[in-house]
């Protein structure tokens, strides 16, 4: 989850569609056939325009659900295969872990940035602040070229996919609305402008305690971590780019709830410590299989 030293920025390839709450499946589902994207066919098979199409093969990439060879990923079998854990999205933890993989693939950049770079910059935040932000000072100060038109297009796609619209019941219900509306992580605010005559939108990401996270899916990102050793710091947890606190928008008093749930779940594995002024969690080992911690979350949650 660490941030890594050279990164490809990616601001298009959705063709302006935010991910529908069905579109995951459907193309987990085509792929696990044997079927590909490029086909002539897929439009058919899929049941979805030629954009569309593109669109699925893209947020199925962005989701960490498939490689570059549309080669499913486990957790993409893990989550929609015939006996997976939530192939219809109907437990909220499903929807944060797939917006932890959308941010922690990078694939689709603006989600790293805005969770780990933006939001703490600016509390409140436009699409302009974004397209200022990752146009002149990210790529001037990271030299790869951008285009503004497609990053507001992207900001735009990205406000979708987490805010529901005016028609959020029946969006939600026929499928159309962005996959992780119902997460409630993005705040739409209505500000006046300086001169008073017109109306800007703005967004928020608040803090929050994050009660509907559950605990295992925090270690969960913690083991998916490859940087990480067995002691990590209760300000790395807060503050390093791609941890729990600033992915999942989360303060600290939820952080400590959660890790106080962890230990008293799995006193074998991990232990905290706050002496000295040093507020470490402290694994004493680490499970070979990271799965193992989300097979043992969807088996209590499915009792």
């Amino acid at each position: 989850m660490l941030s890594p030293t050279a990164v490809k920025y990616t601001f298009s390839g959705h063709d302006s569609f935010q991910c529908r709450l069905l579109w995951l499946k459907k193309g987990y589902d085509y792929l696990r056939t044997g079927q590909s994207f490029a086909a002539d066919d897929a439009p058919v098979r899929l049941g979805v325009g030629n954009n569309m199409v593109r669109s699925i093969r893209y947020w199925l990439r962005a989701f960490g659900l498939t490689n570059e060879q549309e080669q499913l990923s486990e957790l993409a079998h893990l989550i929609f295969g015939p006996d997976g854990f939530d192939p219809f999205l109907e437990d909220q933890a499903t929807l944060w872990l797939l917006h932890y993989q959308l941010v922690k693939t990078r694939h689709a950049s603006s989600y790293w940035i805005i969770f780990n770079e933006l939001r703490r910059r600016r509390s409140e935040f436009s699409v302009d602040d974004f397209v200022y932000y990752v146009t002149k000072v990210k790529a001037e100060r990271e030299k790869f070229p951008v285009n503004p038109g497609t990053v507001a297009d992207d900001f735009k796609v990205f406000a979708k996919l987490y805010v529901q619209g005016g028609r959020q019941a029946k969006d939600r219900e026929e499928g159309f609305a962005g996959i992780l509306t119902e997460l409630t992580l993005l705040k739409p605010l209505e500000r006046k402008t300086d001169d008073g005559k017109s109306v800007t939108t703005l967004y928020a990401i608040p803090l929050t305690e994050r009660d509907d996270l559950p605990a295992e899916l925090l270690l969960y990102c913690l083991l998916d971590a490859p940087n990480l050793g067995l002691s990590i710091s209760l300000e790395t947890l807060e503050t390093e780019p791609g941890m729990p606190c600033l992915v999942f928008a989360m303060n600290r008093a939820g952080l400590l709830r959660k890790i106080e749930q962890l230990t008293g779940r799995y006193p074998t594995l991990l232990t905290y410590s706050d002496q000295s002024g040093v507020r470490e969690l402290q694994f004493k080992e680490k499970p070979d299989n990271k799965y193992q911690i989300l097979r043992d979350y969807y088996a209590s949650a499915l009792v």
